[in-house]
């Protein structure tokens, strides 16, 4: 490939107004480019660059507006700027008006007809239904209620969406509440007060269990700076022989919990952490153990 003539890319960067554009065109990077503008005699500054006067100019009209609309529009034409970029800068530097900004006469039609255009393309976002809504039948009672085109509701009431056999929240997990049975102890979900009830009876019983804390302990994963940060076990359960162990009660596993889980096991790799899942709790019901366990809640 040829090298690039001076007058080449001096064309070419008057016509992209970008170094890195010229550079990408010709195979260059990007400092080559600049340094052969510089050398050249060509302008390389930032036209958007806010100039001191500009900012003033700014940071005047917000303060004398404090209390009523910026007219964007004039204050665009005086600053030689686009009014989101006015926008912009000035939340950059922390300005701000008590009333929201002038909507000017042309930005109202513009809105309107670009409204009016997706309207004929796309339909009406409530449809065409009396009221703008549609009927759907509920899936447990089969009554028919008014919902707006596109909503994913599937009951009729929270009653419904509570009892029916496919509903998340008609698992065992559901019931949140304190337990006069375990020291007026506030739990989530039946799943963690059942298993409480079955760790006093392991105290009584077994012998190898000699204490457990309900949510005592909060870990950190340092290092991660997106997602689960922190992750506080449900159950530490300490053991006679000198033993801790850390147990999870998922009656119904979701995303964030398992990623909670694997982030535990690889910062804190010398800690055990145990997974009391729902298949647990049925393997308790199908051998009967429930019926001896004293203040056990029952669910179907």
């Amino acid at each position: 490939m040829k090298k690039a003539t001076d007058e080449q890319i001096v064309e070419s960067y008057k016509k992209f107004g970008s170094i890195w554009k010229v550079a990408k065109e010709y195979s260059m990077c990007g400092q080559g480019v600049w340094e052969r503008l510089r050398r050249l005699g060509v302008s390389t500054e930032n036209k958007n660059k806010w100039t001191d006067e500009q900012i003033k100019e700014l940071i005047k009209t917000y303060l004398m507006n404090k209390d009523s609309p910026i007219d964007l529009e004039s204050l665009a034409k005086r600053l030689g700027k686009l009014e989101s970029n006015i926008c912009r800068k000035a939340r950059s530097i922390g300005l701000k008006t008590n009333r929201g900004r002038k909507v000017s006469e042309k930005q109202r039609k513009i809105r309107s007809e670009n409204m009016k255009k997706w309207i004929k393309e796309n339909g009406h976002p409530r449809g065409n239904y009396k009221g703008g809504k549609q009927l759907k039948t509920c899936l447990y009672c089969g009554k028919n209620f008014k919902v707006f085109p596109g909503s994913k509701q599937k009951y009729c009431s929270k009653s419904c969406t509570h009892h029916h056999p496919q509903s998340q929240k008609n698992q065992g997990y559901s019931k949140s509440g304190k337990r006069k049975d375990l020291n007026n102890q506030y739990f989530r979900s039946r799943y963690e007060a059942n298993y409480a009830r079955y760790l006093n009876f392991a105290i009584k019983n077994d012998g190898e269990i000699e204490r457990w804390e309900f949510e005592s302990e909060t870990f950190e994963f340092k290092n991660i700076k997106r997602g689960t940060r922190f992750y506080t076990p449900d159950f530490k359960v300490y053991f006679k022989d000198g033993r801790i162990e850390y147990h999870e009660v998922k009656g119904w596993d979701y995303p964030k919990g398992i990623t909670a889980r694997k982030r535990f096991s690889k910062y804190y790799p010398e800690l055990k952490l145990v997974l009391i899942s729902k298949e647990w709790f049925a393997g308790v019901k199908r051998h009967g153990m429930d019926k001896l366990i004293p203040g056990w809640e029952k669910w179907s």
